[in-house]
This record gives structure tokens, sequence and C-alpha cells, in this order.
């Protein structure tokens, strides 16, 4: 079943935009921002919250300061024949800790993952030993980010 979209007021807009680029906000200095009281400001956020609308807070790490220096796009192709292919690849990819995102897409690719590495060995080992080893994986092609232009960016609220 489809979740229903929730109404979202310009009050709840305010709020998004400020919490997108300060997730440690206190509520106080929040509902002042927004010109709200501070139990009007609490309510409307777990609103938000409970309607899914905003679905946690996280720290964003620095990569290359915990010495995972490289961000690499992967390309991969499948011919996934059954429900245990599908299922077997999902789970080998959620697992990997080095593999930080994934999506299915459509075009020459079946899947475009987002992974961090070390360095060229570790990405030698996801790619060959990791990757390429599943069953239903019968090709796949990387790309090394030499620099995000954009990233990790409030969504346009």
């Amino acid at each position: 079943m489809e979740k229903s979209t929730m109404h979202i007021s310009d009050a709840d807009r305010r709020i998004l935009r400020i919490l997108q680029s300060d997730g440690r906000i206190s509520a106080s200095e929040l509902a002042r921002r927004i010109g709200m009281s501070e139990t009007s400001c609490l309510r409307r956020m777990k609103l938000l919250e409970e309607a899914g609308v905003i679905s946690g807070y996280h720290a964003v790490v620095d990569r290359r300061q915990i010495g995972l220096s490289t961000t690499v796009v992967i390309m991969v192709s499948t011919n996934q024949r059954t429900e245990t292919d599908r299922k077997a690849f999902v789970r080998a990819i959620t697992r990997n800790p080095q593999i930080v995102s994934c999506a299915a897409v459509t075009g020459s690719h079946d899947f475009v993952l987002e992974a961090v590495v070390r360095d060229i060995d570790e990405l030698s080992d996801l790619t060959m030993r990791k990757l390429l080893e599943l069953p239903s994986v019968t090709s796949i092609s990387s790309s090394i980010v030499v620099k995000w232009i954009k990233r990790n960016t409030p969504l346009p609220v």
C-alpha cells in the first residue's frame, strides 16, 4: 500500500530547510528562527517524523578523514532470471559496508552503486572478488570520483 503524502505547510517547509542544514539546532533556536512557539515547533517536528517526512538525523562524516579516500561509481549489469537471484544480489549489496548506495536503474545497466574504499587494492578486491563473483552479475564498469561538484545538498522544500 502506498503512503499518502502529508500536506506540508509553509511553517513545515521552514522547519525542513533549517533542519537539513543544521540537524543539531535546539528546538528553542529553531522555533525562534521560524517565529513559532517551542511547543508548536516540537509538535510540527513530531508530526513530520511520524509521517516519515523526516526519516532520521545523522552526522556527515568526512570520508577522507577516516581513510576512505576513494569513491567509486560502479555500473552493474545482471542476468537475474529468478527471484532467488535478485534476492541474493540485494543481500550481497546491502551487507557490504563499502557500498554506501545502490539504485536500480533503467538503461544499459541494471544497478548503479556508490562505493568507498581506502585505495586501488580495495577497489580491485571489491570489483573482482565481491561483485564479479556474484552469480547473476554479467558485467561491471566503474569510474573513480575525482571531485564532487555537488553533494549532500538540502532538498528544495
